[in-house]
């Protein structure tokens, strides 16, 4: 028999054949990618805060996940000492086990709290509680309740961080029990399949990345082309209704599959290798722009704790802005540029707000990729830095986005691949740019680059990573305004 963890038991819930290569072709698995390595960051840290809320337990674990044995032997010998309050506690039973986050002995029973980093409960969640006490009761370890802990992100930070307010605890006890035929059901499935030592014939589908993105989704789709059916804009899981029919290829999408007319225009352009231009709607865009015209891109991170005043858990926070100014039309217009990088530890935000209302002006289009992401930010920083709000309201009124006709296709070519991100587009009209060769090439890196300023204690890499952020925020302003100057 096959141990089978809790996040085993999750994986196969998902997909079958996802945990069957996790145990037998584990070499097979993706790379885990810097942002997923982060995300289990902010989870041990926010389980370790949490563990504040219960003070004075002990790990049984030892800072040793991986030694199940060790762990349990030491959980047991805690229990049977009356250690009140205990830190991943380990079970196991009929083959399954577990770590509990926190187990409290209160009021003469025990009571489970297992904590998430998310900001609400999930389904998965409840299955991974009911499996968590499915072990834990099995081991002969009676349960009186279990609770899930997770972050508020209605909690706004005032001084100290206040964990009391920081988390909330919901109560799980009867949905956890509701599932409790369930779970030995979905084992003897899971444990059938990893003993009969057989790959499942599993096509690809949508659970492939729900609830999470599988990381053997580079072995399952390796017969799916770079660019496919699934990057129709819009198309969604009605993608897999090609798939199954082997259609694959966008060029092969047929005629009478129901498409919308700009999903139609997309396969079209594929198939005759034409560009597409709306003249009118594209004169009509252009015609709403007031010179002088500034160019407008926002960097941010979202800690899980808010790391100043007046700031939520996961609120988006402006730590950089890029800023090209053009003063007349043409490709020859002079261009100055303008920019802004926090310093850790500093609060960002209010140098950012008084310098970029000093650059903008009262006047001219200000012009960005996807206008709701840049006006969040500013609603927000008018919100909290209120002395700011009448100008930072009349700067949102000049927003203009310059993705739209390209969102709405009024000029689309086939290099474009179905997207209108700024990253497809730009190689697309203008070859002499690209983000390629940049050690920065997306948002969610440079959101990772800035966090690691507050914890790097070596002059030189920071420097280095603060050039590399001006040079690719940099070139998100430039790209746009080679981009409207092509149009």
């Amino acid at each position: 028999m096959k141990n089978l963890s809790k996040s085993g038991f999750i994986r196969g819930l998902q997909c079958m054949k996802s945990l069957y290569l996790h145990y037998y072709n584990p070499e097979l698995r993706d790379e885990t990618s810097e942002s997923q390595k982060h995300l289990f960051d902010t989870g041990h840290n926010v389980g370790f805060l949490a563990q504040q809320l219960f003070p004075g337990g002990i790990d049984a674990s030892n800072g040793e996940r991986g030694n199940y044995g060790e762990a349990i032997s030491r959980t047991l010998s805690l229990i049977q000492d009356i250690q009140e309050v205990i830190y991943e506690a380990a079970f196991s039973y009929r083959g399954s086990l577990c770590y509990l986050d926190i187990l409290v002995l209160e009021e003469g029973g025990w009571v489970a709290y297992e904590v998430k980093s998310s900001t609400e409960v999930k389904d998965y969640h409840i299955m991974d509680a009911a499996f968590q006490y499915y072990v834990i009761t099995g081991s002969g370890l009676p349960i009186k309740k279990i609770f899930l802990v997770h972050v508020n992100n209605q909690y706004v930070r005032k001084g100290n961080l206040d964990l009391n307010e920081f988390f909330t605890i919901v109560p799980l006890t009867d949905e956890v029990l509701a599932l409790q035929p369930e779970i030995p059901v979905r084992l003897k499935a899971m444990q059938s399949m990893l003993e009969a030592g057989k790959e499942p014939e599993i096509q690809i589908g949508p659970y492939c990345a729900k609830p999470f993105a599988c990381d053997f989704m580079s072995h399952c789709w390796c017969e799916v082309p770079e660019y496919s059916v699934f990057d129709i804009s819009g198309l969604g899981v009605k993608a897999f209704d090609l798939y199954e029919k082997g259609i694959v290829e966008v060029k092969d999408v047929p005629d009478d599959f129901p498409l919308s007319v700009n999903q139609r225009m997309q396969v079209i352009a594929e198939q005759r290798g034409e560009t597409f231009r709306n003249d009118e709607e594209l004169s009509a865009f252009m015609a709403k722009l007031v010179y002088p015209l500034y160019f407008l891109d926002f960097e941010t991170i979202m800690p899980a704790v808010p790391l100043y005043d007046n700031c939520r858990p996961y609120q988006q926070i402006t730590f950089q802005y890029s800023l090209d100014k053009k003063s007349a039309p043409g490709t020859d217009g002079s261009t100055e540029h303008f920019e802004f990088l926090g310093t850790p530890p500093a609060n960002p935000r209010p140098d950012l707000i008084r310098t970029l209302v000093d650059q903008l002006g009262t006047n001219g289009s200000i012009i960005t990729w996807n206008v709701s992401f840049e006006r969040s930010r500013l609603n927000e920083l008018a919100n909290d830095f209120p002395e700011f709000r009448t100008k930072i309201e009349a700067i949102t009124e000049r927003l203009v986005d310059l993705m739209v006709p390209f969102r709405k296709k009024h000029w689309y070519k086939p290099e474009m691949k179905g997207s209108y991100s700024i990253k497809k587009v730009l190689p697309a009209l203008e070859s002499e740019l690209s983000y390629g060769n940049l050690e920065i090439q997306e948002g969610g890196a440079a959101s990772l680059i800035y966090e690691s300023l507050y914890t790097d204690p070596d002059p030189e890499s920071i420097l280095k990573k603060r050039a590399d952020l001006l040079t690719y925020c940099g070139l998100d302003t430039m790209s746009m305004v080679k981009i409207l100057e092509k149009l």
